[in-house]
């Protein structure tokens, strides 16, 4: 599976909000990060369905804008909507692949 189809099968759960097939795309110790500074936001699976579980009863929906693949590194340019507000978030994401699952995630926000 390439590392593109890793990423784009966790955006299509995503944009279902099915947290049994989003989470299945991720590493049992997933590292989620702050960029800059490296805060760490989630580390490991359950804070990771805890996290999400959460957002996705906000309806959630990702359009990808641009992706880039660099190495084992998905770079996305990501517009998230609420689909209860209709507010949008735009930010980049850059998903590094292992073992065909994410095993870590920076964000870079507006």
């Amino acid at each position: 599976m390439s590392i593109e189809t890793v990423v784009q099968q966790q955006i299509d759960f995503y944009n279902n909000q099915d947290i049994e097939g989003f989470a299945s795309t991720y590493a049992d110790e997933i590292t989620v990060y702050t960029f800059p500074d490296n805060t760490i936001t989630i580390f490991g699976k359950h804070a990771l369905i805890e996290r999400y579980t959460e957002t996705f009863k906000k309806k959630m929906f990702a359009e990808i804008k641009n992706r880039s693949i660099v190495g084992n590194r998905v770079i996305d340019w990501e517009v998230a909507t609420n689909g209860l507000t209709g507010e949008t978030t735009s930010l980049m994401a850059i998903y590094e692949i292992k073992d065909n699952l994410i095993s870590k995630v920076w964000f870079i926000r507006e």
